[in-house]
This record gives structure tokens, sequence and C-alpha cells, in this order.
């Protein structure tokens, strides 16, 4: 059963770790072709040997199962020989790097506000030789160095790198040059060196006092959610995003990253409403994709963290918001009219103030905290609890000690693995809505296929002739490693995507119900755990006064069910993070069925509705 703790794991990051090497090499290449080749001719056959060495490097360091990214290793290879345009490879190794960077489970984030004052200090003494005291790539020990130190007053280079990849050169240094890896510096000092040399060209008038935002950057953009997109995007990546923003954003963020640091925590609907904001000037220029990212933002990032208790005080205001925000989304997707988008927008800000108003005004007492707690626990774990109790009760049924391991190493690992989440979430990283939504989709989706197969496994056990076989000698061959590993990992997957989405409702909730109403919110945790073990319980005793035949079949039916309510689940996920597209339909919600009004999600349930009853109709036929 360690493999399946060890695969448990390795599926929440997947699709694979990249390695800092791997992002060190392509965004070397983008920053520094055209230090080898300009206008089709080689410029410095000692820059243009190292391009190519490094783009012979990168397919070996790919992380495995990625195709596409093979693809273009081997296409940036083919462009630095034929001596292609910069723009070429720059846009190249840029898609690169974000699709290496979206394999990455997390990114190694400053434990503290990087101090640039230690940074430059730090700079002076390991640096300054080499690049010169200001930064312009003239130090006296640099004069026989080939190639030359970097010039990081260069604006074309300090577009074309991200912090990130600073921060690995300074740790790993750059083979075959004079650039050394810094291993004697500690990792909050390489931290500090990088924001250093990552603000020298910045430009951007920030024009903001001590402590103060940048009047230049809206407040919502300065964040402790932005800090790991800041760290790991460019500052070409973050102009395309925030077309007025962007370079005054980077600009604060390199030169002040304590404001990001330190940033409070804003109200979600606060934080929706000003992102809302952001979107028009995006459209007037003709940018939907990233005016969608902002929409998806404002939903996920902002109003979804306050839709628990909106719903206590006004479910309606709540279904009327979360409908007009799908509506948004869909708008932006057509590309409607900069009138149409502004009466939209300005119609969602009204709701949500209205919103925020309702919730205001409705004193959140400690009753109202601990029933909130009680039922975010007792709605994201009964569907958990459904699983583990009819996988343990065949375990039992069966007579079957090892998968009844199988269940207890399941729920142990998402247990742990949440508990790790939710560390990592409070103290380590920032988790963003869109890859919120991503685990939760993907993982449900992965459930959902192997609650289908197995539901149906035991339905074809329930025919009198497959029943007496079953019975008589082939129930330890039937339940063999494959099973076992396939059911304990059903049972990881149900609870740990219920544990992740709680982890994140109960991070709001702790934060609006204050320090005052921690002990109401303990209570409800308390109260919920109780109820789902009573349920638990109850379900179990149940399901062992059945008879086996009949406890098999409505053991396979329930299976089925919960794969389809899954599948629902999974694909509303995507479509909130802006992973599926979205076609409304004129149905209600049905969350504790998965059914959600959209095509995309009906129709999954509905083919796999179809797949089962077929699956049926085959059996019965051989039969």
């Amino acid at each position: 059963m360690k493999k399946l703790l060890l695969l448990c794991l390795f599926l929440v990051t997947l699709p694979g770790q990249a390695s800092d090497k791997l992002i060190q090499l392509i965004e070397y290449i983008g920053a520094d072709y055209k230090e080898a080749v300009q206008q089709g001719l080689v410029v410095n056959a000692a820059e243009f040997a190292e391009m190519q060495e490094f783009a012979s490097l990168i397919p070996a360091q790919l992380p495995p199962g990625q195709a596409e990214l093979q693809q273009q290793a081997a296409l940036l290879q083919q462009l630095v020989a034929a001596h292609a345009d910069e723009a070429d490879i720059q846009q190249l190794t840029a898609a690169m790097r974000k699709a290496v960077i979206a394999t990455m489970p997390a990114i190694a984030l400053p434990q503290q506000a990087p101090d640039r004052t230690r940074g430059q200090a730090l700079y002076q003494q390991n640096c300054a030789a080499c690049h010169g005291d200001s930064g312009h790539g003239d130090g006296p020990a640099g004069t026989a160095l080939d190639p030359a130190p970097t010039d990081f007053h260069d604006t074309e280079r300090y577009n074309a790198r991200s912090l990130f990849g600073l921060f690995n050169t300074i740790s790993l240094g750059v083979a075959d040059t004079g650039m050394v890896a810094f291993s004697h510096l500690d990792e909050q000092s390489r931290w500090d060196l990088a924001f250093y040399v990552g603000a020298l060209a910045s430009k951007a008038e920030i024009g903001a006092s001590e402590g103060k935002p940048a009047k230049a950057v809206p407040s919502v953009l300065i964040s402790k959610t932005a800090i790991t997109n800041l760290i790991t995007a460019t500052p070409h990546d973050v102009t395309q995003q925030y077309a007025e923003h962007g370079a005054a954003l980077m600009a604060v963020f390199r030169q002040q990253p304590e404001q990001f640091f330190n940033a409070a925590q804003a109200s979600p609907l606060h934080i929706a409403h000003d992102k809302l904001d952001l979107i028009l000037p995006l459209v007037q220029q003709q940018h939907y994709n990233q005016a969608y990212d902002l929409a998806v933002s404002a939903y996920l990032d902002g109003f979804e963290l306050a839709e628990n208790n909106l719903a206590a005080v006004d479910s309606a205001l709540k279904d009327r918001i979360e409908q007009r925000m799908l509506q948004l989304r869909q708008l932006i997707k057509q590309q409607a009219a900069t009138a149409v988008l502004q009466a939209e927008i300005s119609e969602i800000q009204q709701l949500l103030q209205q919103a925020q108003q309702a919730l205001d005004e409705t004193e959140l007492a400690p009753f109202n905290v601990f029933l909130l707690a009680l039922l975010i626990l007792l709605r994201e774990g009964l569907e958990a609890l459904l699983v583990v109790a009819a996988i343990y009760s065949v375990a039992v049924k069966t007579q079957q000690p090892r998968l009844k391991r199988s269940v207890h190493y399941g729920w142990v690992a998402a247990l742990a693995l949440g508990a790790v989440t939710w560390v990592i979430a409070s103290f380590v990283i920032t988790i963003s809505g869109a890859s919120r939504e991503l685990t939760e989709g993907y993982t449900a989706l992965t459930a959902a296929a192997i609650l289908f197969y197995m539901g149906f496994w035991m339905h074809s056990k329930t025919s009198a002739a497959q029943w007496q076989q079953f019975i008589g000698q082939q129930i330890n061959k039937a339940l063999k490693s494959g099973a076992y590993f396939g059911l304990g990992l059903v049972v990881f997957l149900a609870v740990y995507r219920e544990v992740f989405e709680t982890i994140l409702f109960y991070q709001s909730l702790w934060l609006q119900g204050g320090a005052v109403h921690q002990s109401s919110f303990i209570a409800g945790i308390v109260a919920a755990l109780l109820a789902l073990l009573i349920l638990g319980v109850a379900m179990f005793k149940f399901a062992l006064k059945l008879p086996l035949k009949t406890f098999f079949g409505s053991t396979a039916v329930l299976m089925i069910v919960l794969a389809v309510v899954m599948v629902g689940k999974g694909v509303v996920a995507l479509q909130e993070a802006g992973t599926v597209p979205i076609s409304p339909l004129q149905l209600p919600t049905i969350s504790w069925l998965g059914v959600y009004p959209t095509v995309q999600g009906v129709a999954a349930q509905l083919l796999l509705l179809l797949a089962a009853f077929v699956l049926v109709v085959y059996q019965r036929r051989k039969r």
C-alpha cells in the first residue's frame, strides 16, 4: 500500500514536476538570444554556441508525458539552428516557460518580503566585480569574460526575465559562463538579490509614498494572491495581462514587494467588485482572453469565497449573482459590444454591493458561525462518507482484510494530505481560485471513472451464475491487488476532494468570523464530525444487514450514482476555472446531484447514464 500512498500524492501534483534548471534554460534562451543572432545573422559565435547547447539540453529535462512541450523543444532547436527572428524565439520560450510552470505543484516563494536594501549590499559583495557597481555589466572582473556579464539595465532583457528565473540563475549558476552558483547564500538572501537586480531596469513611475499603494495600480491588484504570478511571470507577461496597469504593477512589486507580502485580506465581495473594474479597459483594447481570465478570477478569488455566508442570509441573491457572473463570462467569450459588457458589469457590481450590505447588516453571531461551520463540513463530507461507507462495507461483507486496509490507507492519506494543503495554503503559498477548481475538477473526474468501473464490476456479479462462481471460488481472485488499489484510490480521491474544498471555505469563514467567534467555529466542526460519524455507523450497520447479493447490487447502483454526481461536479469545477466552455441551460441547479444548468455538465452525466444502461443491457443479454 506504500505505492498507493505515493501515487495518491503524485496524482494531486499532476501532470508532473518540472525542474528549476529547466525553467532557467528556457528563460535564458528567450532573454539572451538577441546577443547571439540579429536579423538572421550570428553576431556572437560564443553566444550562439551557448544558445544551441542550451536548446539541446531542454528535451532531456522535460517532465514525462508532455508531448506538446517535446514538440516545442524540438521546434526551438530548429529555430535556433535556422537563426530565426528574436520575436519568434521569445514567443516560443514564453509559451514553454508558462507550460512548464503549470506542471509544477507549487512554487517555492520567499518566506518573507524580500529586502532590496539587503539585496543591494549582497550585490556589492558578490556581483559588482563582474556586473559593475550600478549593474551595467561593466565591472573590472568581467572584461575578459565571454559571454560578457549581463547588463541589468537592459529593458529588453528585463521584460523577458521573471524573478523566478533570476532566482534560479543565482541559485544554480549558468554552465560554461562566469556565472557560478551562489550556494553559499541562504534562500532568503538569494531572493533579496533577485529582487534587487530584477528592479534595476524598471522605468515605471510608481508614485507611492512609504507604506501606501501606488496610485497607478488599483489596490485590488496589490494582494498576497498576486505574489506567485508576479514572481513567475515576466514584465512582458504582466503587461499583456493588465494592459493599462501591467508595467506599473510589476515595477511596484519589484521595488516594493513588502506591499504585497504585508497586504491585508480584503472582503471577497470587494475583491470581486474591484476586479470587475479592470475588465472594460482590456475589452476596449480587444484583449478578450485577459478580460475573460479576470472575470473568472472575480468569481473564484472573490465571490465564491463569500457564497456560503451569503447563502445563509439571502440564497436568492447568491444565485442571482452567480448566474449574472456566468452570463458575463459568456458575453466576453462572444466578444459582445463594450456597452453591453459595461451594463452587465454595472449590474453585477450593484448586486455585489447589495450582498455586502446584507452581510454587514446581518451580524455574524456565534450561532451563525457555528451553523456555517457545521453545514459546510456536513455538505462536503457526506459525499465522501457515502463512498467510504460503501467500499468498507464491501470489505466487511466479503471478509477481505486487505481491502479494509486499502480503505483506511485511502482516507488517512487524504486527511494527511489535506493537513499539508492547509499548512501550505496558510503559510507557504496562496492557492488561487483557478488552481483550486482545477484540482477539484480533475480529482472528481478521476474518482468518477473509478467508481463507474467498480460499480459496473459489482453489478456483473449479481446474476445467479456469476454469483455462484463469485461466492464459490473467485472472490479472492476478483479482489486482487488491482481492485484493492482502485478502491483505495477512489477513497483517497473522494475524501481529499472534499477536504480540499472544505479547507478553502473554512479559511474564509475563519477570517470573517474573527477571533471572538473561534470557539463557535471549532464547535461547529466538532458537531459536524460527530454527525458524520453517526451517519457513517448507521449506513454501515444497515448495509451489513442486507443479503450479500442484494448488498452488491445496491452498492453497485450507489457507486454509479456517485460517479454521475462527481462527473457533474468535476465538469462545473473545470468550467469555473475557465478550462471547459459553458453553454447555459434553462434548468434548476441541484448541487447535491451534481446537476448544474450547462450543456456540457448535463451532457456528460447523460452520457455516463447511457453508458451504464448499455452495459447493463449487454450483461443481461450475455446471461
